[in-house]
């Protein structure tokens, strides 16, 4: 029992998938302990029962209290205050709700303050800003009320990160000509105001890396001062703003860098640019991938068309493609599954892209998301997209096993090599002109969760297989040439709504109204009867 060690100065068990209540400890005894790392995990339970046993110790040597991550509830006590050693104090990704104490005042050593991603509520007590120690203060994600102005920051000047976002009851204005007192290398700042034009104070920040200004409404296009700061940055997002002009043709990025950001870091090497949800036209610049440290490109949602530049071959260290929701034209490069070999989410939805889906896309082995919906696409449906099997193995956090090649012009017939895709969550080739049957080997998709087959001319008889998809919550196979009865186990009796089924014209049972059963004898008699009349009035 981890109780009974009242001598532990040190408890690591981060990451570690340990689930159950935290108050299972009895944290009073641990009157030794300085660092306790517990991240990452699966505890529940109330966090005062945590801060209020360690809080009682007659002189607490506590320093880093590390609980982000788990499904924490509760609020703060007041004796949180009493915890007077604590340098760093992170709880984010909790439910923990309440207000933050005003004894909070009294952790004059606290370095690092992680509050976001949680359920706190009420203003933020004016001490948090009084706390000089600070590096790091992350306050996004929560229900704050009240305002905060240029002047709170006034005394932070050891500050490196900050994470902040809005709300409906918290507003945070700084004027665009702010000298801030610190130098920062991480910033991010979502749902605040910022005018039409990005803040120039950005421009006294010589040491950003990272650089976060979400639903900011900007409209102004990009200044060149922000181009040029890319040579030191190594996190770019923009998104949901309103920013128009073309994209640079030369952006200079650096070419490798490290760092992390405590709890909200996910990314190690690599450079990560998030332009989506603006305004921006013209084509893709030649530039991204030079040099080619580029992970993560994100350019959705905005007036973009051309084709795809041949420099982003050299995006070597690709990850992350997303350029849907624009009007990019052409065909699909054949060089997608020669130089993108890292590439695990491709998506291209809602473009103008035709001519066929290249084969060499099936050598992109780490491939999770293939999103290429909603385009121009003609031709059949590589049978080797089956040995995207590479998939199962793939564990990374924004991945969700989905292939979307719906609304477009494909035809021919579903390969079964498809079924090989044992992993895949979801599958959606809806709205083509596929013909055929639906392989009979579809049940081996045990990880099926969603399945849309509908508006295309496939036939013949739902396989008996499919049954056996218990994670199945959506099946749409309307609007086809199917026939013969609907299968009702399993699964397939959960699926109550007709419109899943309809438009099939040879399809009955279950919940369509058509009767499965055979025509009793009176009814074939009438019939007979019926097919002599006419017979005889032919003769």
């Amino acid at each position: 029992m981890v109780s009974n060690a009242t001598t532990l100065e040190t408890l690591d068990i981060a990451i570690s998938n340990i689930e159950g209540p935290i108050s299972n400890v009895e944290w009073g005894k641990l009157c030794n302990l300085q660092d306790l790392y517990l991240t990452q995990n699966k505890l529940n339970g109330d966090i005062s029962r945590v801060v209020e046993g360690l809080s009682n110790c007659s002189n607490t040597t506590l320093e880093f209290l590390g609980l982000a991550g788990n499904r924490l509830t509760g609020q703060f006590p007041y004796s949180l205050g009493h915890l007077k050693n604590l340098r760093i104090l992170s709880i984010s990704f909790n439910q923990i709700s309440g207000t933050i104490p005003t004894s909070i005042e009294q952790l004059s050593r606290l370095e690092i303050l992680d509050l976001g991603q949680s359920q706190l509520k009420g203003a933020l007590p004016e001490s948090i800003f009084n706390l000089t120690e600070l590096t790091q203060l992350f306050l996004a994600t929560n229900d704050w009320e009240g305002n905060l102005s240029q002047n709170d920051f006034a005394r932070l000047h050891q500050l490196k990160f900050l994470a902040i976002s809005c709300g409906e009851r918290f507003s945070v204005n700084l004027s665009s000509e702010w000298i801030p007192p610190f130098s920062l290398t991480y910033i991010e700042i979502r749902k605040c105001a910022f005018g039409t034009k990005l803040p120039t104070w950005l421009k006294t920040q010589k040491q950003l890396h990272t650089n976060i200004l979400s639903n900011g409404s900007v409209s102004d296009s990009i200044p060149p001062w922000l181009w040029t700061m890319c040579s030191q940055l190594q996190f770019l997002e923009l998104s949901d703003n309103e920013i128009g002009g073309n994209l640079p043709r030369l952006v200079n990025f650096p070419s490798s860098q490290i760092w992390t950001a405590d709890f909200y870091s996910s990314y190690s090497d690599g450079v990560v640019v998030d332009l989506s949800s603006n305004s921006f036209h013209g084509g893709i610049p030649p530039s991204l991938c030079s040099p080619p440290s580029l992970f993560w490109l994100r350019l959705s949602r905005n007036n973009l068309f051309g084709e795809l530049p041949k420099s982003l071959s050299n995006c070597k260290s690709l990850l992350t493609l997303d350029i849907g929701e624009n009007k990019i034209s052409g065909t699909i490069p054949e060089w997608f599954g020669e130089s993108l070999l890292s590439l695990q989410k491709l998506s291209m939805t809602e473009n103008m892209i035709g001519g066929h889906i290249p084969p060499t896309l099936c050598q992109l082995f780490g491939l999770q998301i293939l999103d290429l919906s909603h385009n121009n696409l003609t031709g059949s449906i590589p049978s080797c997209l089956g040995n995207l099997r590479g998939n199962k193995d793939m564990t990374y956090t924004f991945t969700l096993d989905l292939i979307d090649l719906s609304f477009n012009n494909l035809h021919g017939e579903i390969p079964n090599e498809i079924t090989g895709l044992s992993s895949l969550g979801t599958l959606n080739l809806s709205w083509n002109q596929l013909s055929g049957r639906i392989p009979e080997d579809l049940g081996s998709m045990q990880q099926l969760e969603t399945l849309d087959l509908s508006s295309n001319h496939l036939s013949g008889s739902i396989p008996l297989s499919m049954t056996s998809i218990t994670t199945l919550s959506y099946l749409n196979l309307s609007y086809n040439n199917l026939g013969g009865p609907i299968p009702s186990k399993n699964q397939f009796g959960t699926f109550t709504n007709p419109s899943s089924f309809e438009c099939n014209p040879e399809l009955c049972g279950k919940p369509l109204i058509t009767d499965c059963s055979p025509p009793r004898k009176r009814d074939l008699k009438k019939i007979e009867e019926e097919d002599d009349d006419d017979e005889r009035l032919w003769f």
